[in-house]
């Protein structure tokens, strides 16, 4: 059966070695300077996906912390990603920082 076909949750060890598997790949492309490898649209997919299960836990309970297992993120890193993601979605740095004032969603404790 393939995993699209699965109707049972996936167990948290097939999330761990796939995550282990997408960062490992990230860091050789980084890395061996071969981005023209990864499309764009993959990336997307995969970093829409990992907001939407990252957001959905921060509201359902205590925020995840968002870098884990020496993933060793740079502030510039953090602010080109954070950027375009504002932008896709049409949304500026003020409108962020009113869901901030308003909200304790999303916020480390």
């Amino acid at each position: 059966m393939s995993r699209s076909d699965s109707t049972s949750p996936p167990e948290p060890a097939d999330f761990a070695a796939l995550a282990s598997e997408i960062a490992a790949r990230c860091a050789e492309a980084v890395e061996h300077d071969t981005l023209d490898g990864v499309p764009d649209d993959a990336l997307g997919q995969a970093l829409a996906g990992m907001v939407r299960v990252f957001a959905a836990k921060a509201q359902a309970g205590p925020t995840p912390r968002p870098f884990g297992r020496n993933s060793g993120m740079a502030p510039t890193d953090v602010m080109v990603a954070c950027s375009a993601m504002l932008d896709a979605t049409g949304l500026n740095v003020f409108e962020l920082g009113a869901w901030q004032a308003m909200s304790r969603v999303g916020r480390l404790a």
